[in-house]
């Protein structure tokens, strides 16, 4: 992650209405998924990168109770609403880390995961490397990314949105979370850091919402395009808002969401 979008996910409001609102939308579905592929791994030792508010942590915690877990964040305001959220803590070690600078020693986890954080990586490279750094031989490195925007629909509608309202220069935040699709791409880049036994998995699950208008809220307001979006027009926000709800209204009812979402697993040892 970026210091632009570091400071942007920090605003007063993002960080717990990205947890309220996108929580359960984007992340709980993909940290249960997640938190069963490291559990296989049979860690006692897992650092988890990027952990945002906890989805998550929680999970590891449900699925591997006895581990001991580092969960770290490049973002303050993240971690503490993380903090506030997970319970059981006495397994946790909190600590705010750079993932392309982690201030861990050499081969001193058992597993190192990342949920949705990688495409935020200025040096993807330079971040897998830190990961292998750390990781124990014969370590697996896991994490997820969000397959291309085009086949995760309710975002190419925020995407047609802003490009309706802001001809000119619509935000385009959205487009860095969706751009580390391509299987290729990513082995190749992992095999440039030093890993090997790489896997990749189109991974297929819906993502929920109690109403339209709460969806529309998350993601308009619960990251930083919310920050764009006022900087342009802050009149504009709650008009967007009821727009966007409507179309996922008409794509997935007014009630009780269940989106249709798609993301890439990735996995890999250390050998």
């Amino acid at each position: 992650m970026d210091t632009t979008t570091k400071n942007s996910f920090s605003g007063s409001s993002i960080p717990f209405k990205y947890e309220e609102y996108l929580g359960p939308l984007l992340f709980e579905s993909y940290a249960m998924d997640l938190a069963k592929r490291v559990n296989e791994t049979s860690p006692s030792n897992i650092l988890e990168i990027a952990c945002g508010t906890g989805r998550l942590t929680n999970q590891l915690l449900k699925e591997i109770p006895n581990a001991q877990i580092t969960a770290t964040d490049i973002n303050s305001a993240m971690l503490n609403v993380a903090k506030d959220i997970v319970k059981d803590q006495k397994n946790i070690t909190w600590e705010i880390a750079d993932a392309m600078s982690l201030p861990f020693h050499d081969e001193h986890f058992d597993c190192v995961t990342a949920q949705f954080g990688v495409m935020f990586y200025p040096d993807k490279i330079k971040a897998h490397k830190e990961a292998l750094r750390v990781l124990k031989e014969g370590g697996t490195y896991i994490f997820n990314s969000w397959n291309k925007m085009e086949e995760n629909r309710f975002i190419h509608l925020v995407k047609e949105l802003m490009e309706e309202y802001f001809p000119a220069d619509p935000p385009s935040f959205y487009n860095l979370p969706f751009s580390y699709f391509e299987p290729a791409i990513i082995s190749a880049e992992l095999e440039e850091a030093g890993f090997r036994y790489i896997k990749t998995s189109l991974v297929k699950v819906n993502g929920y919402s109690k109403n339209a208008k709460s969806a529309a809220i998350g993601l308009l307001e619960g990251t930083p395009i919310y920050a764009s979006i006022i900087e342009k027009d802050e009149s504009l926000l709650p008009v967007i808002i009821n727009n966007l709800s409507g179309k996922l209204a008409d794509l997935y009812g007014k009630e009780d969401l269940s989106v249709p979402l798609q993301a890439i697993v990735t996995t890999a040892k250390k050998k």
